[in-house]
């Protein structure tokens, strides 16, 4: 056949071209971008811990333990677990590249306080701790002009270990509920409609000790949530199931609870006194998406800066391994 008599010659390519374009195409799902808008809202509840749940807790002198040991009697378990706890801490995050496929928002809140009264007591007395989670909210306009929302994650205070809160100064935190409607990030038509989240956390405060000294911005804790191949149709097969398995779950990381700031106020007789604040704390939250299978191994580090720096290691948050 010769040149002129084969049409398919400029034809073929050209249909090349439109599946291309149309494999490029965004889905229903995907680049959910307009008029975007995220906030954050903190709960808080005066009765945060159920110090009804609390048991009186022994703590032995050097005298009663030398006096134990001589007798051959074991100390007294401390209520509440004094095993420490050893846990996994290398995840897989999303890798920072391939930007078309990946999107990156986050969230913010300053000026919150940790506490719904002052203290008489000391830095880290929790009595009065209000703080009890928070939520998050992505929404954007929808092609029929309405606001949709595109994401919602309920993240609530773990109070399953009160006393690791009172004895400790540390908290957990839970994930309540989680909804992703649509992503930020671009889904092609080509692509299963699936998407990859990661979640961090970060708790921070600006304090002041009775010592004049002044601490600007210190990290007090990270919290990580890692998702993937997390479902975007409802009607696919293992939608609710995937979602329904997330209410509950443990988040991955600590953080200390909120130092308070020293101070003075005026007291029943009109005089000025010694006191600690309510703690004066910020939330920030960074999310990344991806509808890309590309991760790099990190190091999670759950321990605040504090620690870690005691220890001699200058390493906060994320220390990059390497990439798969």
């Amino acid at each position: 056949m010769t040149f002129r008599n084969n049409p398919f010659k400029f034809i073929l390519p050209f249909c090349g071209l439109i599946i291309l374009i149309a494999a490029c195409k965004s889905t229903e799902y995907g680049y959910a971008i307009k008029d975007e808008n995220a906030k954050m809202k903190v709960q808080e509840n005066p009765n945060a811990i159920n110090y009804l749940a609390l048991k009186k807790q022994d703590i032995p002198t050097m005298a009663d333990r030398a006096s134990s040991l001589s007798r051959g009697l074991p100390i007294t378990p401390l209520v509440g677990g004094a095993v420490s706890l050893a846990t996994s801490a290398i995840k897989q995050m999303i890798a920072n590249d391939r930007k078309k496929y990946i999107a990156d928002y986050s969230f913010a809140l300053t000026e919150l306080y940790f506490y719904d009264q002052l203290s008489t007591e000391s830095c880290f007395d929790p009595v009065g701790m209000q703080f009890n989670g928070f939520t998050l909210v992505r929404t954007f306009t929808n092609k029929n002009g309405a606001t949709d929302t595109a994401f919602k994650a309920d993240f609530a205070l773990d109070t399953t270990k009160p006393n690791e809160i009172i004895n400790n100064s540390i908290f957990r935190l839970k994930l309540k509920d989680l909804k992703l409607n649509y992503t930020k990030a671009k889904i092609t038509s080509g692509q299963k409609n699936n998407i990859n989240m990661d979640i961090e956390i970060t708790f921070l405060t600006s304090y002041v000790n009775d010592r004049g000294q002044l601490f600007d911005k210190v990290e007090l804790g990270k919290f990580y949530l890692n998702l993937r191949n997390a479902p975007l149709d409802k009607n696919v097969e293992g939608y609710a199931s995937y979602y329904n398995n997330l209410k509950g779950q443990p988040v991955e990381g600590k953080s200390f609870i909120v130092p308070r700031s020293f101070g003075y106020y005026i007291n029943g007789e009109n005089e000025s006194a010694r006191c600690f604040s309510q703690g004066a704390y910020s939330i920030e939250v960074k999310v990344r998406e991806s509808s890309k299978d590309k991760f790099v191994t990190k190091i999670l580090v759950d321990n605040s800066g504090k620690i870690i720096d005691a220890l001699g290691d200058k390493v906060k948050g994320v220390v990059t391994t390497g990439k798969l």
